[in-house]
């Protein structure tokens, strides 16, 4: 081989390996990093070591936290994924099954049995799934290879401190990719916090005991915010002349202060005359079903950020319950938007001076504002939901 052929070739290796070379070398460091916080924590070297002893990034993991899906599901699609007739069924079923237990738990923690099913549920189809990732190296992977080192690289300390505490081996610890784990879906920070070892055998076992798994979600639920009485949300009925921009989970008011606008449950039955703030929301816009929210709501939006988890779990408790579904149905026209599709309307919103923030792709909040005052311009009803003809008009705009 020629000098030069011998230079490419060394050239096109070098960029082949280095990376990963690099890779594994700070996934090393960062690894030594975490161990010495995790001894600060009163986890043995001893723990630590056979931990992470080999352990290697988990590049499926990487990819998928880097994965931007292009489309969000809307609420139709959303609900219709998480809300199946089996899985009311199933969770009627479970909550027979294991009523005493369920009745005990409500009693110490105020959490009503068919939520406890409700997150069951939704989290692992009643334990069906529970994944099958290294929770240790899935956490340690996200602390080391991506933005967001100084969360799970608590996680990971907090995962060493459970190998400690259960007497566990890491390829027993497992879970979803992003390290959530057992029925519950716990992560390792609120298993630590929140876990409940219920069965008494010395051991909390999110993964194998109904009775810790449940005691650790109603713990957890009663930590973060739920007070026994109201549910968390309930389908209502707005009057023909509600203002539509009040409509928006930031607004609290009074639950009779709801009533006396003329808003009604879904059915036609007055709202609790009580002083509890409540919010209004339209998952799918004004021409889909309308939700008032409850303070429990926030501590269902505690356990997972998204509106729509929320409402999932607070209808399918609703339903396992023997209550009514969802009556109103979603616009048959309701359909996803591309992350490219609200860059676009970000852009033009931005052009307009009704959006100031991140052109980000993400159909949040501040977004949803931007769009409400776009619709009250054209004199569209101002849900802060943006449909086909809503996209279409703002596209067409000079």
């Amino acid at each position: 081989m020629n000098p030069l052929a011998k230079t490419i070739l060394l050239a096109a290796t070098t960029a082949l390996l280095t990376p990963p070379a690099l890779a594994q070398s700070e996934f090393a460091s960062c690894l030594q990093n975490i161990r010495a916080e995790a001894q600060r924590q009163g986890v043995t070297a001893a723990i630590a070591d056979n931990a992470f002893r080999g352990l290697t990034p988990d590049q499926k993991v990487v990819d998928l936290d880097s994965r931007q899906p292009e489309f969000t599901l809307t609420y139709g699609r959303y609900m219709a994924n998480a809300i199946t007739a089996d899985r009311i069924a199933k969770g009627q079923q479970r909550m027979a099954q294991h009523r005493s237990l369920l009745d005990a738990i409500q009693g110490e923690y105020g959490v009503p049995p068919q939520y406890i099913m409700a997150f069951w549920g939704v989290e692992t189809n009643y334990g069906s799934f529970m994944g099958d990732f290294q929770v240790v190296r899935s956490v340690a992977t996200l602390a080391c290879m991506t933005k967001r080192r100084d969360f799970f690289s608590n996680e990971t300390v907090q995962a060493l401190r459970i190998l400690a505490l259960n007497h566990m081996t890491r390829e027993q610890m497992r879970g979803s990719w992003a390290g959530a784990m057992g029925n519950m879906q716990f992560m390792p920070s609120t298993f630590m916090k929140w876990g409940v070892d219920r069965d008494g055998n010395g051991r909390i076992d999110l993964w194998h005991s109904l009775p810790d798994a449940f005691a650790s979600a109603g713990n957890f639920l009663r930590g973060i915010g739920w007070r026994p009485g109201l549910p968390a949300s309930e389908e209502v009925v707005l009057p023909p002349n509600f203002p539509l921009d009040q409509a928006d989970s930031s607004i609290d008011k009074p639950v009779r202060a709801w009533a006396a606008m003329g808003v009604k449950k879904a059915g036609s039955a007055a709202l609790p005359n009580v002083e509890e703030p409540a919010s209004i929301i339209l998952p799918a816009g004004w021409r889909g079903p309308a939700f008032i929210l409850y303070p429990n709501f926030k501590a269902v939006m505690n356990w997972n950020r998204s509106t729509l988890y929320a409402l999932s779990v607070a209808v399918l408790a609703q339903q396992i319950a023997g209550g009514p579904p969802v009556m109103q149905a979603p616009p048959g026209d309701d359909e996803p938007l591309s992350r490219d599709t609200v860059i676009d309307m970000q852009t033009r919103l931005a052009r307009l001076t009704l959006y100031t923030d991140e052109i980000d792709g993400l159909l949040g909040p501040k977004t949803r504002s931007a769009v409400r005052l776009y619709q009250k311009r054209i004199g569209l009803p101002a849900d802060g939901h943006p449909t086909p003809e809503f996209v279409r008009r703002l596209q067409a705009a000079r």
